[in-house]
């Protein structure tokens, strides 16, 4: 009469079998046949999984019989069934497994393409964003060198320390809040040169800035802007720029008085406020809102960026 599994050597030596078996299963799946999956071949896989299943539980089966419990361990006729079925399943574990370690990968993978691709894309944009501000910064600059020397030459340094941020501490897709009002600061001080009345620039800032990142030059076309069609008509200050931060949302304010018969107001703002809005969706997709109004020779833009990125 046969007998089964009885000492407890067996059972140990049933066991690490066992685990051989089931390693073994797991892993040709893993690294062989998730290669028909990946090449899209679903019935080569189906005919090949089935297959390879069923050969390795024909082996191991015989080889329990033969060479590990021979005469004293007889297998159950319904073992020979439920075996392969088992050996199948935990197979197919190894390659789901295995598709959603390439799945993760491909995520990152494309996670990475992707800010990569934003990053090269804000860089382009900023390229047209830079020279423009230079541009109106060194008319600025330009008037000033015959009739005010002084002043001219501090606004060169100013100039100076504004390109210097510019250029090397705006690399990275976000910057501190507190060094970008900073910059905003040195920007109006420069553009206040041009102006002779009192009160004609308003710069508020209500809450803190510190331990808020903000994507760098993000206001500075509103700015640009603002003080290039500022028009004085009797009333102060014609050029307003506001800032309310709170721990969940910066909401910046710019409004500058224009000239309504001035045909160029009229415009959608220029490339550099087109670039920003490229920028702000990019940047904080469904995380901003933008208005922007023009109304009784006064335009105002309203800008809010949700801070809480979760």
């Amino acid at each position: 009469m046969n007998k089964g599994i009885s000492s407890k050597g067996d059972h140990i030596l049933f066991f690490l079998l066992a685990i051989f078996w089931a390693v073994l299963a797991f892993y040709s799946f893993y690294f062989f046949l998730y290669k028909f999956l990946e090449k899209h071949k679903f019935f080569r896989y189906l005919f090949w999984s089935l297959l390879v299943s069923i050969g390795i539980s024909l082996v191991f089966i015989l080889f329990f019989r033969i060479f590990i419990f021979p005469g004293r361990y007889d297998v159950p006729l319904s073992w020979n069934y439920t075996t392969p079925i088992g050996t199948y399943i935990i197979a197919n574990c190894g390659c789901l497994l295995r598709g959603f370690i390439v799945w993760i990968d491909s995520a990152q993978i494309k996670s990475d393409l992707e800010k990569r691709a934003i990053k090269a894309e804000l860089e382009t944009l900023r390229s047209q964003v830079n020279p423009h501000f230079l541009f109106n910064t060194l008319n600025n600059i330009d008037t000033l060198i015959a009739k005010e020397p002084k002043k001219a030459s501090a606004a060169i340094i100013t100039l100076s320390e504004i390109m210097r941020y510019m250029l090397y501490e705006t690399s990275n897709l976000t910057v501190d809040l507190e060094r970008e009002i900073s910059h905003i600061r040195n920007i109006i001080s420069l553009q206040e040169l041009r102006f002779r009345q009192s009160g004609y620039v308003s710069f508020t800032l209500n809450g803190s800035a510190e331990k808020h990142q903000i994507a760098p030059l993000i206001f500075i076309p509103f700015i640009e802007n603002a003080f290039k069609y500022a028009y004085y008509s009797g009333k102060l200050p014609v050029v307003s720029i506001n800032f309310y931060i709170t721990e969940k949302e910066i909401k910046f304010s710019c409004i500058n008085y224009y000239d309504p018969k001035a045909v160029e107001t009229t415009s959608n703002g220029g490339i550099g406020l087109s670039n920003l809005k490229k920028q702000l969706s990019l940047l904080y997709p469904d995380r901003y809102d933008l208005q922007i109004e023009r109304k009784n020779a006064k335009f105002e833009v309203v800008l809010r960026i949700d801070l809480n990125t979760g």
